[in-house]
């Protein structure tokens, strides 16, 4: 099964609400709502590719990425491929704005249909389905308690510290 490294962004604005995308994997499937991120390039670092995915996803340039604070390994499946996805989260900062859908790579403008900035209340309470289901929850918890000192694995296995 082939390793995918992956960088997600916990985008923030100044009310403390995450901006997540909504994505739809094919017309049978319903949308679901996910942080900005993909995967992270051959001779890229982990900041490096969280700043081209800012860019990508929404068109934003001007964006203060910040500490490292989770990390997960997980199974996944994207439009019929499985892969073992090594995900680094950051929290990123920026002043609120309105999203590009024009900013989208081709292949994203298949896939995602809209763009939200949500309190982590309104995660906790929301009926739609989120990635990871739990993300309200975490987030809650990480504004409330504020930055590990170093990543947490948000797993339940190892963290995966191979992830550079």
């Amino acid at each position: 099964m082939p390793v995918r490294r992956t960088v997600k962004i916990l985008l923030l604005d100044q009310a403390d609400r995450l901006l997540l995308l909504r994505g739809r994997e094919s017309a049978e499937r319903e949308p679901i709502w996910y942080p900005v991120g993909g995967g992270i390039e051959q001779g890229e670092d982990a900041v490096a590719a969280g700043r081209r995915e800012i860019l990508e996803e929404t068109g934003q340039r001007e964006v203060v990425i910040g500490p490292e604070v989770w990390r997960r390994r997980h199974l996944y499946s994207w439009r019929g491929k499985q892969t073992d996805t090594h995900e680094r989260w950051f929290v990123a900062r920026t002043p609120h704005f309105t999203p590009s859908l024009q900013a989208l790579t081709p292949e994203e403008q298949t896939y995602v249909t809209g763009f939200h900035w949500w309190t982590a209340d309104e995660l906790v309470a929301t009926p739609d389905p989120v990635f990871p289901p739990d993300l309200g929850v975490r987030l809650t918890a990480l504004l409330h308690d504020g930055y590990p000192l170093s990543p947490t694995n948000i797993a339940g296995g190892p963290a995966d510290s191979t992830t550079g």
